[in-house]
């Protein structure tokens, strides 16, 4: 039926993305398992879309993208230096250029994805990601980097990928110069999942003419 070519073609395209991607790394017995519920998922997305049913569609993507998330690594989707504490996802104003002075705290936003979501037995799911930062300068010389506690959220019953976390840093007492801030993200809930970003910044004393 020509008339449905154009409503199945972006969800066909994305089937045959995840079966290269599969091809190229195939995983363990208990990932493998994930990549078939991804691929039935998409399959049967596949057959509600092109019947017009877009509901069952999307409900099966949600369930296609929460096999391949817990397939996946922990990583970080976006980070960005920004001008205020932000309050909810997606909702910060980055900031311009990465030069502070000490009477302005650093406040790094980011967007992590992969991270585990356990269900309990109530049907809800938590998350726990344990953040370390890291200040570098250009000799290598490091400062600061105790962990902080872990940021969590629990009791939701929906599959969460929209999820932020920011850290402030209020520097006092370094030399003016160019520095590194590094932050290491560690799964709570499965410390084998790990990741770091780093993102230079200048800093200089408030009073520096």
């Amino acid at each position: 039926m020509p008339l449905l070519r154009p409503k199945m073609a972006p969800i066909f395209i994305l089937a045959m993305a995840l079966s290269i991607a599969f091809s190229l790394a195939w995983p363990g017995p208990a990932a493998a398992q994930r990549v078939t519920q991804t691929m039935t998922a998409l399959a049967r997305a596949q057959d509600s879309h092109g019947l017009g049913d877009n509901l069952t569609a999307l409900n099966s993507i949600r369930e296609a993208e929460e096999a391949l998330w817990n397939s996946s690594p922990l990583g970080i989707r976006y980070v960005s230096f920004v001008n205020e504490q932000p309050e909810k996802f997606g909702f910060y104003t980055p900031k311009v250029g990465e030069d502070f002075t000490e009477d302005e705290p650093l406040i790094l936003y980011c967007e992590p994805i992969g991270y585990t979501q356990p269900k309990g037995a109530d049907g809800t799911y938590n998350i726990s990601i344990v953040p370390s930062i890291h200040v570098v300068d250009a000799q290598g010389n490091v400062f600061g980097g105790e962990p902080r506690p872990p940021v969590t959220m629990s009791g939701h019953r929906s599959f969460v990928t929209e999820y932020m976390l920011s850290c402030t840093i209020s520097i006092r007492g370094l030399p003016p110069g160019t520095y590194t801030l590094k932050l290491t993200l560690t799964d709570q809930n499965d410390p084998t999942k790990s990741v770091e970003v780093e993102k230079p910044f200048n800093w200089q004393p408030a009073d520096a003419s």
